[in-house]
């Protein structure tokens, strides 16, 4: 009975993993030619990703990735919902201060999430002004 109740609670979890993954995919499906997107590796090893799509020069969706702890997900995640809705000269306005005003107290050892992922939102506008310069 122990070994079917282990593998009973084994089943249930992996059936729950499975389940936050396909809701985390749906809400936040991988974007197809953004706009704009910026990949950035801080010196802590975290590497967050951000894309930006515009639409009458305003940030209509984003899309975002973080293989960090959860606190650099939150960070990015937050760089991701204040950028929503933003022109370029807004964005471009947006800083670590701003992140953490929205995600909350961050602990000293973590600050640099929040400066990782305000850097990764700055190279991806950086990246989508460079993109609308007209060509000669």
């Amino acid at each position: 009975m122990e070994f079917t109740g282990i593998l009973v609670a084994f089943g249930v979890l992996l059936v729950l993993g499975l389940c936050w993954f396909g809701l985390h995919y749906w809400a936040n499906p991988p974007m197809d030619k953004p706009d704009a997107e910026a990949r950035i590796t801080g010196n802590c090893g975290d590497t967050m990703e951000i894309g930006l799509r515009f639409l009458n020069d305003k940030v209509e969706n984003v899309h975002y990735v973080s293989d960090g702890c959860g606190i650099s997900k939150k960070c990015i995640e937050g760089a991701a919902l204040l950028a929503k809705g933003k022109s370029p000269e807004e964005l471009r306005k947006i800083n670590m201060m701003h992140i953490m005003d929205l995600v909350g107290q961050l602990p000293d050892s973590h600050l640099h999430c929040a400066q990782l992922a305000e850097t990764t939102l700055q190279h991806a506008l950086k990246n989508y002004i460079a993109g609308q310069r007209p060509t000669s």
